[in-house]
């Protein structure tokens, strides 16, 4: 299955959700997601020229797309944290992907 970035946010809502503190670092979140969403073809190939899979880059989408349109933090679904990388589910996350 390809993953598009929409599912990718709601994924990582619920892997912060499910994080004992709420809070996760992008490295985590792209090898929690990795390990639970087993992502194949296009997405489990390396992109030109980068280090990393397609997957990957998406998730860490959430990170350059944060603050555009459906973005976590633009949403006021997750807290970005650029000192250590890391996101912070807030209430209303917690609340979109309970209903």
């Amino acid at each position: 299955m390809i993953y598009r970035e929409d599912q990718i946010r709601i994924e990582a809502l619920i892997e912060l959700s499910n994080s004992k503190s709420g809070t996760l670092t992008t490295t985590q979140l792209i090898e929690l997601l990795e390990d639970r969403l087993a992502p194949n073809g296009k997405d489990a190939k390396i992109v030109d020229g980068r280090s990393d899979t397609y997957f990957s880059q998406k998730v860490r989408n959430l990170v350059s797309h944060r603050d555009q349109g459906l973005g976590l933090a633009n949403q006021g679904l997750a807290i970005y944290n650029s000192e250590d990388e890391s996101w912070t589910i807030t209430e209303k996350g917690r609340n979109s992907i309970s209903t």
